[in-house]
C-alpha cells in the first residue's frame, strides 16, 4: 500500500502540511511532493489538503496527479521535534550555502529573519541546526527537498528511533493502522525522489508550481 506522510509547520492539524512525502513500497521509493504543487480539482496548493479536508482530500488532491495513496499519516511538528531533540546526525555539505531564516524555528519569516550558513566539506547538525537544514528559505522549495533528503537517509542509516513521534495521541492521525506498519519497511537503499517535472505559476496570486 502506498501511504502519503505530511508533516504540519505548526501545532495541531490545522496549518499547511510543507512537508509530503509518498512512501511507495512497490517500487522501493520515497517520492517527494513539492509543497506549492497545484492542484485544480482542489483548487489549491496540494500543501492544504489535508487541513482542509482531511485524510480523503489529501489522497484525492494527489489522485489529481495521478499518484496512489491508500493510506495516510499526517504528524505535527511537534512530533517531529520530539523525535530529532536528542539526534546528531552528519551531513555532507559539497558547497558553502547561505539562507535566510525565522528568529526562532516557530516564528514566521516574515515577523524577523537570521542569515544561516553551511560550510563544506561536512557538520554534524543537532539541535536547531537540524530545523534549519530542513527548512531554511534559499532558491525553490525543489532545493529544500533535496537537503530533506540527504538529512533523511543520513537519519535512516544511523537507525534512529522514529517511535517517539508516536508517544501521543494528539500528534499523529493515521488513516489506517496498516498505513504505519507500512512506514516501518522504508529503508536507506530505497529510492529518493521528486514529483515532477514542474514549472513555477501564479494563480489565484499564490505562488505555485504546476505539474507538467
Amino acid at each position: 500500500m502506498n501511504v502519503i506522510v505530511g508533516i504540519t509547520d505548526r501545532a495541531g492539524f490545522t496549518s499547511n502540511t510543507d512537508n509530503l512525502v509518498l512512501v511507495r513500497p512497490s517500487f522501493r521509493q520515497v517520492l517527494w511532493i513539492p509543497r506549492d504543487l497545484w492542484c485544480p480539482v482542489f483548487g489549491d496548493r496540494v500543501n492544504r489538503a489535508f487541513a482542509d479536508g482531511g485524510h480523503e482530500r489529501l489522497v484525492a488532491a494527489l489522485a489529481e496527479h495521478g499518484l496512489d495513496a491508500g493510506g495516510s499519516v499526517v504528524l505535527t511538528r511537534d512530533a517531529t521535534e520530539s523525535a530529532l531533540a536528542a539526534v546528531s546526525v552528519l551531513v555532507p555539505i559539497p558547497i558553502a550555502m547561505t539562507f535566510a531564516y525565522p528568529l526562532t524555528p516557530t516564528a514566521r519569516i516574515e515577523d524577523g529573519r537570521k542569515t544561516i550558513t553551511f560550510r563544506p566539506p561536512a557538520e554534524v547538525l543537532r539541535g536547531e541546526r537540524i530545523h534549519q537544514w530542513i527548512g531554511a528559505r534559499g532558491g525553490s522549495d525543489l532545493h529544500r527537498i533535496e537537503r530533506q533528503k540527504i538529512l533523511l537517509r543520513r537519519l535512516i542509516e544511523d537507525r534512529v528511533d522514529f517511535r517517539a513521534c508516536l508517544a501521543r495521541p494528539d500528534w499523529v492521525r493515521a488513516s489506517t493502522p496498516a498505513a504505519l506498519d507500512t512506514l516501518a519497511d522504508v529503508d536507506a537503499t530505497w529510492r529518493f525522489e521528486t514529483f515532477g517535472p514542474t514549472i513555477p505559476e501564479t494563480i489565484d496570486g499564490k505562488q505555485v508550481l504546476v505539474h507538467h
